[in-house]
This record gives structure tokens, C-alpha cells and sequence, in this order.
């Protein structure tokens, strides 16, 4: 997954997470029954033994969770990492519940996020306020008056967060990353990504036509005439889709060299011949000079022509739209929360039932002020032991990955040092920041929901473009602590685990190493990996987009990684619907080669402590109980929309390829349940990267 840390969209950009955004845990949640101490890494009680873990070992591993674990209405996918996080968002209620009681001896960030959540937890003022809230932005829209005036609208839109025509924020330098820079990129699109503007199948023709439906309801609420708001969905489809057709697939936005046109901002506004960029800048108090980095100078050549020709209360219209969309949620009447809920959750994802209001308005502090809230979380349920504990097996994981650079056979020596230098400079970050954000010119108002959501992004706006011109603070986390996720960032060159991860079912310091290894040594081999595949591979040690291997050693890599691509691309993840193996590649080689490192880890270890490799535990032998854990922390039962979704816009494998297609190219693991050559989890041609 890529992601900024600013705040604006811009695609394709730095991090590479564990887990998709849009996943079960981080928005589609159910309320767990469950207390972590039920909670295991390696559980016995999911295995079926009906299954032959030679030919299905997912279902092998997992079916007695699919049993117990019936998915509920209110989800697109429900897995172990939801259990996790619900178990954390339950932690995170108690705390905004308790910082919402009026108290004078509040903290000043109780006081905001237990403003904040109390003002979410208000349904009957939301809905009472109706649409005053955001009549003055409506209002601003509808008083644009000539082209010439747009770049100041726009600007103040991207302030608010709405994302309208492209996104512009600050990101590194890509040829030097202690540097802090402009970037501008595509965005202005309200469906998931670019293809679904293009693609010419039956389901994707229909779910354009239910997605101009749902313009059409969202401006009827708003207080349009019906025909007036069919006539104007149609509007904001045709502007979305010319401006998906000159954007980059979401394959090729993977490849950082596609994303690198550095310019400077002077060069950039002569280029927008329609568009006044030192307007735009001036309005957003951005940078009107300096480096800068035109991601998609494609894209930009089409929104300059599109701002000349396109009739202005089309524009308006198209921005009006934009404004609805970014505010259609806790912060608006019911009406408009549930139409958006079920345009985007139920027809292109499956939900069958929306949220609590609690869960939202949790999910929502944690998005909004994460470090706030975190740092009380932290302080109540991550001990300093655990991080202690998190960091070892990192530094075990790393010191393997170095003797394994050495055993590559396809490697030369000078790649070799280079790759070995690369692995010494990680930073570790486990757990939350040495430095917690400041919040204190953010103000949050009781009662005010939309104004505080305005706030909140004008806020992290001005606060990301603060830092352009500035060298990178290499402390800064993109994650909240109590996230179940981890990220690698490759232009940082560190990996981060937040707080929130360290915990049964991923992590327990009253389990085995071979279930911690298999389970959460994978995930710590993961992201190292991410600093050697396709993307990572490309920025050097320092973080700078660099080449730094052998034409014949990129050569040899590059054939490594078409098996994978091969063997992603065979897998039909819906009827009709295939895997992008070039799309999931980075993800594949790092769970490939997390896996591979995690196991060779422990290995040692166990080898260290002499550990009896054919003693049982729960009925199985220590090597087994190693890849279990793997397969057990994938168990997640998901919808045939959610998987289609997932198939055509996540570079992450749905959960069951990521227990299976990996495991088939590891003999280690055949060897293991004694597979046979022939049987299915056993790989004729096994792929092998690192």
C-alpha cells in the first residue's frame, strides 16, 4: 500500500503498510466478544484435521475460525487482525468516553478528543444543524464566477480537504531525501481508482451507473430538483473520467521512476498556462518557489486543457460534488452518512449493515488526533517490556537477513555490499514517536462536528506544508499507535510497528518462539523485505531513488520476480477476475521473503537453545507449529464484492494467497507435513527472490 504523510492523496507515494487502509480493521469493524487473554497466537482449537494441510493448508489452519467466527452483516471481511483491532478500538472508547465527562482538570488534549468524540457521539445535533455547517462552503462554490477565480477556490477546498482536480503536499526529495519538497499529484476521482473510469465489462458499466445514481442522491439531499441533480451526476462522471483517462494505472504508480519529474515551482506554474499556480500557492500559503516534483506532468497537461474548455457551472458543479463527497459523513445529517455507506461500503464492497456510531466516532478521534489519543493508550497497554521484547526479535530478524544476502547465489559480490549497507542503516521504530505531536493550536469546539473536521484539516494541511524546505524529520510516524498494521518507508529506509500490533493473536510473551516467529517474526521479515523488492530496491541506503545494483544483477532480480508475477497473475480471485501480479508484486515478494527470514531466525534460535524438534506441544512439533502461526494470523472470511475490489485496486493478495501461494514455494514447509511433490501445496516451480 502506498501512502503520504501529508494529507492530501497523492498517489503512490512512500509507504508501504502491512495490511491494506481499507481493510477489515481499519473500517469495517464489528464489536469482539473477545479479551485478549482468549486471544493466541498459535490456537489449536482452529485447525481441521478433515482438511490434508498438503492440499489446502489455509482452510487446513483456519476452518475452525471460519466456524466459530460467522461473518457479521456489518463487514466486507472479518479476520484476526479485526479481532485485534476491535479489542484496541474497545481500549480507545473507555478513554474518549472518560475524556468526554466535563472535568476543569482535563488536559488540554482531553479536552479535544473528548470534545471531539462527544460532538461525533451527537446524532440529534448533527442532525438538527442540517446543512448550515457547510452552507458557507456550498456558498463559496456557487460564487465562483470566472476561471480566473479558481485557484484561489481551490486552494481553500484543499485546505478543508477536499480533494478536487489534484493534491499538492510535501513529501522527500527523491534525489535527496533529507530534503522536504512540493509535490503535486493526480487525484479529483471519486471512485476507488483510475480503472474504474475505463474498464468496459458488464460489472464495471454497472457499477458506474450506480455510482452516478449515488451523485445523483447526494446532490437531491443537498436540495437539488431531481433533474437537475441526474443532469449533474452526469456532469461530475464526465469530468472524473477524462481526468482518470490521463492518469497513471494504479500498477504503474508502484514504480517510483514514473512518479519522479522534479521541477521547481517557477517551471511548473509557466507549464499551467490556464491555471494560476501563484494564485493557487499564495491562497494555500505554500511555497511560491523551490524545488518541487510534478508527479504525473500527463495528468496536468489534461487538467490545464480541462480548466480552459469546460463550462464553468460545470466546474462548480463538479466541485460541489467534491465538497459532499469529503464531508459525507459523522459530520453530516444521517441521511447523507447512509447514502454514502451504502454506495461505497454495500454495492462496491458488500456490507449488509452500517457501524455503531461509537465505532465511528472512535475511529474517527484515532484518524483525526491519533497521537493524542495514543499516547494515553500507550501509557495504559503497551509496557516498556514489550517494546523491549519487539525490538530483540527485529535486530535478530535484520542479523539474519544479513548472512542471507551472503548465501544469494544470483547476487554479486558488489550488489552484495551494497544491499548489506542498505540493511545496517534501517531504523527501527517500534511501539510510538521519542516525540509526540503538538496539538495544542488545534482547536476543537463541543458541538461543533463539521467545524471540527474542518479544523483538523486545516491543521495537518499547514502542518505538512510547514515542512517543505526543512530537512525530513526522520522521527515523524504515519500510523497511530494503537494501528494493527506496520510500514516500511523507503525513503526513510526504517521500518515502524505501532504499539497496537504487539499483541495475541500476532505477538505473546507466553507463547513459543516458533509461533511468535512464525507469526510476528513474518511481519518484521516483511518490511525489511519491502526495502529490497521491486519498489525498495530502487532507493539507495540514504533513501534516495538511486540505482545501485549491477545491470546483470537488476537483470537476474528482474526474472526472479516474474515467477511471482506469473504465479499471481494464474489466480482467478472472483469469477472473472484475476490477480495483477505486477500490482501485488512487492507485496508478494516481501511475505515470500518475511516469511523466509523469520524462519531462518528461528532456526538459530532454536538451535541455539537446543530445542527437541520432534517434541510436541498441543500435538505438534515445533516446526509446524512455526508455519500454523504464519497461515493462522491470515484466517479473515471476506465478501465476493469486497474480493473483487480488492483483486482490481490492492496491491495486497487476498489473505488465502498469502497462506498458500507462499507456503507452495517453500520445500521448508513440505517438509514439515511430510507433502508429497505432487500435492498441491507443493510448488513444481518454486519462486525465490531472497
Amino acid at each position: 500500500m502506498s501512502r503520504l504523510g501529508a494529507v492530501l492523496p497523492l498517489s503512490g507515494l512512500a509507504l508501504i503498510a502491512l495490511f491494506p487502509a481499507t481493510s477489515a480493521f481499519s473500517q469495517n469493524q464489528i464489536q469482539s466478544t473477545q479479551t485478549t487473554q482468549e486471544l493466541r497466537v498459535f490456537d489449536g482449537s482452529l485447525i481441521d484435521k478433515t482438511v490434508n494441510p498438503c492440499e489446502n493448508f489455509y482452510r487446513y489452519s483456519c476452518n475452525g475460525w471460519f466456524k466459530r467466527n460467522p461473518l457479521p452483516p456489518d463487514q466486507t471481511s472479518y479476520g484476526r487482525f479485526t479481532e485485534l483491532f476491535e479489542l484496541n478500538r474497545l481500549h480507545l472508547k473507555q478513554i474518549l468516553e472518560d475524556a468526554s465527562k466535563p472535568d476543569p482538570n482535563r488536559t488540554p488534549n482531553e479536552q479535544k478528543i473528548g470534545d471531539e468524540y462527544a460532538s461525533c457521539m451527537d446524532t440529534a445535533n448533527v442532525n438538527k444543524l442540517g446543512l448550515t455547517p457547510i452552507r458557507p462552503e456550498l456558498d463559496r462554490i456557487a460564487a465562483l464566477r470566472s476561471a480566473d477565480e479558481l485557484p484561489v477556490l481551490l486552494a481553500h477546498l484543499h485546505t478543508i480537504g477536499v480533494n478536487a482536480f489534484f493534491g499538492m503536499g510535501s513529501n522527500q526529495d527523491y534525489a535527496d531525501s533529507t530534503q522536504v519538497i512540493s509535490f503535486y499529484g493526480a487525484g479529483g476521482l471519486g471512485l476507488p481508482e483510475r480503472d474504474y473510469y475505463t474498464r468496459t465489462d458488464a460489472k464495471s458499466v454497472e457499477q458506474r451507473k450506480q455510482y452516478v445514481d449515488h451523485i445523483r442522491k447526494m446532490f437531491m439531499l443537498a436540495g437539488e430538483s431531481e433533474a437537475q441533480a441526474a443532469k449533474d451526476a452526469e456532469t461530475v462522471l464526465a469530468i472524473e473520467t477524462r481526468l482518470a483517462k490521463a492518469s497513471l494505472t494504479i500498477t504503474e504508480t508502484r514504480d517510483p521512476q514514473n512518479l519522479n519529474h522534479p521541477t521547481d515551482v517557477a517551471k511548473f506554474s509557466k507549464e499551467l498556462t490556464h491555471f494560476s499556480l501563484p494564485d493557487y500557492v499564495e491562497a494555500a500559503h505554500a511555497p511560491a518557489s523551490g524545488k518541487a516534483n510534478d508527479m504525473e506532468p500527463k495528468f496536468f497537461a489534461e487538467f490545464n486543457a480541462l480548466v480552459a474548455d469546460t463550462p464553468l457551472d460545470q466546474i462548480r458543479t463538479y466541485l460541489r460534488w467534491q465538497l459532499l463527497h469529503a464531508y459525507a459523513g459523522t459530520s453530516m445529517p444521517e441521511a447523507f452518512e447512509t447514502e454514502s455507506w451504502n454506495f461505497y461500503a454495500h454495492i462496491l464492497n458488500g456490507a449488509e449493515k452500517q457501524q455503531e456510531r461509537w465505532k465511528l466516532c472512535t475511529s474517527r478521534v484515532d484518524r483525526e488526533m491519533g497521537e493524542a489519543l495514543g499516547q494515553v493508550y500507550v501509557a495504559k497497554y503497551f509496557p516498556p517490556a514489550a517494546k523491549q521484547q519487539a525490538v530483540e526479535m527485529t535486530l535478530a530478524i535484520e542479523q539474519t537477513m544479513d548472512k542471507d544476502i551472503d548465501s544469494l547465489d544470483w547476487m554479486s559480490p558488489a550488489t552484495k555490499v551494497q544491499a548489506k549497507e542498505k540493511l545496517k542503516t534501517v531504523m527501527n521504530k517500534v511501539g510510538y514517536p521519542d516525540k509526540w505531536r503538538d496539538y495544542s493550536k488545534l482547536v476543537i469546539v463541543r458541538g461543533d462536528p463539521l467545524g471540527n473536521q474542518e479544523r483538523v484539516r486545516v491543521f495537518n494541511f499547514n502542518r505538512d506544508l510547514a515542512k517543505i524546505g526543512k530537512p525530513v524529520d526522520k522521527g515523524e510516524w504515519y500510523m497511530s499507535p494503537p494501528t494493527v498494521n506496520a510500514y516500511y518507508d523507503p525513503q526513510q529506509n526504517n521500518v515502524n510497528f505501532p504499539a497496537g500490533y504487539f499483541q495475541p493473536p500476532f505477538f505473546s510473551d507466553k507463547e513459543d518462539d516458533a509461533a511468535n516467529y512464525g507469526d510476528m517474526g513474518s511481519t518484521i521479515g516483511h518490511e525489511l523485505t519491502h526495502g529490497f523488492d521491486d519498489e525498495g530496491r530502487q532507493y539507495d541506503k540514504d533513501g534516495n531513488l538511486k540505482d545501485w545494483w549491477t545491470k546483470e544483477d537488476e537483470a537476474k532480480f528482474k526474472e526472479k520476480a516474474q515467477c511471482m508475477v506469473d504465479q499471481y497473475d494464474a489466480i482467478e480471485a472472483v469469477p472473472g477476475v484475476h490477480l495483477n501480479g505486477k500490482l501485488t508484486l512487492g507485496e508478494n515478494l516481501a511475505d515470500l521473503g518475511g516469511l523466509w527470514l523469520a524462519w531462518l531466525a528461528w532456526e538459530d534460535k532454536a538451535q541455539a537453545a537446543h530445542l527437541d524438534m520432534t517434541a510436541k506441544t498441543d500435538g505438534y512439533t515445533p516446526d509446524q507449529r512455526f508455519w500454523i502461526a504464519y497461515a493462522q494470523q491470515w484466517c479473515t472470511d471476506t465478501r465476493p464484492e469486497q474480493l473483487r475490489s480488492q483483486a482490481q485496486t490492492d496491491p495486497h493478495a487476498p489473505d488465502e494467497y498469502r497462506t498458500n501461494s507462499i507456503l507452495q514455494d517453500l520445500p521448508e514447509f513440505a517438509k514439515s507435513f511430510s507433502c508429497k511433490p505432487s500435492d498441491k501445496m507443493v510448488s513444481a516451480k518454486p519462486c525465490r527472490v531472497w
